[in-house]
């Protein structure tokens, strides 16, 4: 019973604060080059950044 509260109270913690974690994670340099290279090889993801990108 006392894992199923703390497995809660995390579960809820970091929806609480799930903005700033992942602003935390993406202020690293190196983990935010590998995202946009991960979201790049997205065929809908690159069309949709190329577009917004390059076009007004």
């Amino acid at each position: 019973m006392r894992r199923l509260i703390m497995l809660a109270a995390g579960i809820f913690a970091i929806y609480q604060y799930r903005y700033r974690i992942v602003n935390f994670v993406l202020g690293q340099p190196a983990i935010r080059r590998y995202f946009i290279q991960l979201s790049m090889r997205v065929p809908f993801l690159r069309e949709r950044f190329i577009n917004r990108a390059f076009h007004s």
